[in-house]
């Protein structure tokens, strides 16, 4: 797929560029939707500093879960500042309104699981937008990009975030359910609400600021607007 097909075959917008936000196309190539997150359109500090690392960092961890059921299939990149991956016929969790079943929440904690075994943690699973309920009502995680990947071999300290976030990953997903199914909980998923993580809050502290970082040094403060959103949630 060039830049010039993903122009072209454009068939809807998922989310439009603004600051740090990539681009999110449906693209239509041959009968198969893919979409595609570009960078292309982001503020030009940010994409031309941190957008390649994200997409080199999301196609590595797409990389470690290929055939991951729940996870949306790399295809390919498109250029340093665009990857295309599976598309999935759903809404994200955000945009759900009636009762979700306990069994969805099972599945994505199944799902989580899977991805740990392939040595990623995915960090960011409180944000609804990441968590798609697809059209047959099956889990999908989405967004790899701030991802963390577990050490090759003897790496202390990078092994050491990648148990902490895994450990943060299956706490989210109890706090989603919290939110959309309460009266679901267990007793002992109760209980490991309440046993907060010793690292959470210095975690969210940190990833916070760098986030105010990012976007006070790397983004215009009046950003153009694109073309309308249709959707919230990312790929």
């Amino acid at each position: 797929m060039t830049r010039d097909e993903v122009e072209k075959q454009t068939v809807a917008f998922l989310r439009t560029a603004r600051g740090t936000r990539p681009d999110l196309r449906v693209v239509e190539i041959g009968g198969r939707r893919t979409v595609v997150k570009d960078f292309r359109r982001s503020d030009p500090l940010f994409r031309l500093l941190v957008g390649p690392i994200l997409v080199r960092r999301e196609r590595g961890a797409l990389a470690r879960l290929r055939a991951v059921e729940g996870v949306p299939q790399f295809i390919e990149t498109i250029d340093r500042y665009a990857i295309a991956v599976e598309h999935v016929d759903g809404r994200s969790l955000g945009d759900v309104r009636e009762l979700v079943p306990e069994r969805f929440f099972d599945r994505l904690a199944e799902v989580v699981e899977r991805v740990h075994e392939r040595g990623v943690a995915h960090c960011d699973l409180r944000n609804l937008g990441n968590v798609i309920v697809a059209s047959d009502g099956e889990p999908h995680i989405i967004d790899f990009a701030g991802c963390v990947i577990r050490g090759r071999g003897w790496n202390p300290f990078i092994n050491f975030l990648f148990r902490q976030f895994a450990l943060a990953d299956r706490y989210a997903v109890l706090i989603l359910k919290r939110k959309h199914a309460p009266d679901l909980l267990r007793p002992e998923e109760l209980d490991r609400i309440e046993a907060s993580l010793p690292y959470e809050r210095i975690a969210i502290r940190v990833g916070t600021g760098l986030r105010k970082l990012a976007k006070r040094l790397l983004t215009r403060r009046d950003p153009e607007p694109g073309p309308p959103d249709t959707a919230t949630h990312d790929p």
